[in-house]
């Protein structure tokens, strides 16, 4: 029977007629018969008799486990990389009671194994700062300086104990995904996912407001103070300043409000207090008006102090301040933020509009005056601060208790070494 089969299939293809027909072609019987003695034939030696149909469910759901798992690998290379550029810090504060150790965390900025952090107080020989790797190996830390004005205090750690940070060559972007490297009360190199939820933000978190601050969208806790803020290139793009909870401390959602100073602001500020100790900002002298949106954008001079730095170059009330540098200023508060990154004692180009004749005058700036100095001014006046009038925005986040104080005042029961 198998061998008719065979016959008939080997004559089907031949295009012979079989044997014992008469006709010259192929009855419909015959091939019939002739393509079911090919299959079974196939079959039989061990060939589907037809190609199994692919599932196109299964396959896109292979390709995306792939992307996937990708994205999943990404991130914990990203992960494993800026973990080596954060410390956790251990620290005694001048008020903290005896025994008792504060945590904080650190950023390491250059290969001289300078550190950043949030105002991390002078140690005393019987409590040393103490800075822990990413491998958990404890090293003695230094004390060089403090910004009053940001909180930012620059420590310093030995050489190749710790990968310097890799600043960001892209700006953030309102929210895009950022990784937070913290110390949450005192477990050290903790990983926090979370996205950038404002720029540019002017808070109350320190003697004075600070502008051109990050809104953060994550969770944070003690300790997390001075945290590494990273995009998810592993690049650096700020650090944890502080954060902020409602009246009487309750949280109402799970995510705090954290504010991050921009790593390129931390990096000047780093290196006014590596090479000075010490953060000498420009002063100019002059009152803004409390108008804080206005036609022409610009910053609008209410007031110039006599023998000030703007009154020598010839400024004037009611001149509208529209560059700095070459940089725009569209708001009061963009002339004070521009201010807080411009050393005193040098030069710098004012352009303002008076009336509607555009000038540029050339400014030898002045050391600002210290805080505790200041006399306080009568009702009517204002002290040359450069201060930006307050908002409705900002007063509902002043009116706001500050989570600075349990970011960095979180006591532990950590021996000292």
């Amino acid at each position: 029977m198998t061998n008719t089969y065979l016959r008939s299939c080997c004559d089907f293809f031949s295009l012979r007629p079989i044997s014992g027909t008469r006709s010259r072609g192929l009855s419909p019987f015959a091939l019939i018969l002739s393509v079911s003695g090919l299959l079974a034939c196939l079959s039989s030696c061990g060939f589907p008799a037809h190609a199994p149909a692919s599932d196109p469910k299964v396959e896109r759901e292979s390709d995306d486990d792939a992307v996937v798992n990708a994205i999943e690998r990404r991130i914990a290379d990203t992960i494993t990389k800026i973990r080596r550029s954060a410390v956790a810090l251990e620290y005694t504060g001048t008020d903290s009671p005896s025994g008792t150790r504060r945590v904080a965390t650190g950023v390491v900025v250059n290969d001289e194994g300078d550190v950043l952090s949030i105002r991390i107080d002078p140690p005393t020989p019987s409590a040393p700062i103490i800075a822990r790797d990413a491998s958990g190996k404890r090293h003695r830390a230094d004390w060089i300086a403090t910004d009053p004005e940001t909180g930012l205090t620059l420590l310093r750690i030995k050489p190749l104990i710790a990968r310097p940070v890799r600043p960001a060559t892209r700006e953030a972007q309102l929210g895009s995904q950022v990784l937070v490297i913290g110390n949450p009360f005192g477990l050290g190199h903790s990983v926090i996912r979370g996205q950038v939820a404002g720029l540019d933000r002017r808070v109350d978190v320190g003697p004075r407001p600070l502008g051109g601050l990050m809104q953060i969208d994550a969770a944070l806790h003690p300790g997390d103070s001075g945290a590494l803020v990273a995009n998810l290139h592993g690049e650096w793009i700020g650090l944890i300043r502080s954060g902020v909870a409602v009246p009487g401390g309750e949280r109402i959602v799970d995510h705090d409000l954290g504010f991050a100073i921009r790593a390129r602001d931390a990096l000047w500020i780093a290196d006014q207090l590596h090479s000075r100790h010490r953060v000498e900002r420009a002063y100019l002298g002059v009152r803004l008006n409390a108008v804080a949106f206005s036609e022409p954008p610009g910053a609008v001079l209410g007031g110039v102090l006599a023998d000030s730095p703007a009154d020598r170059a010839g400024l004037r009330p009611g001149d509208r301040v529209v560059a700095l540098d070459g940089h725009a200023i569209e708001s009061p508060g963009d002339l004070t933020d521009r201010l807080d990154r411009t050393l005193a004692n040098s030069e710098t180009t004012v352009e303002f509009l008076r009336g509607a004749v555009r000038k540029r005058f050339v400014v030898q700036t002045a050391c600002r005056p210290p805080f505790s100095s200041s006399p306080a001014p009568p009702a009517s006046e204002k002290p040359e601060r450069n201060e930006r009038p307050s908002s409705p925005p900002r007063e509902t986040i002043k009116q706001s208790s500050h989570r600075t104080p349990s970011l960095e005042k979180q006591t532990s029961s950590t021996q000292q070494p």
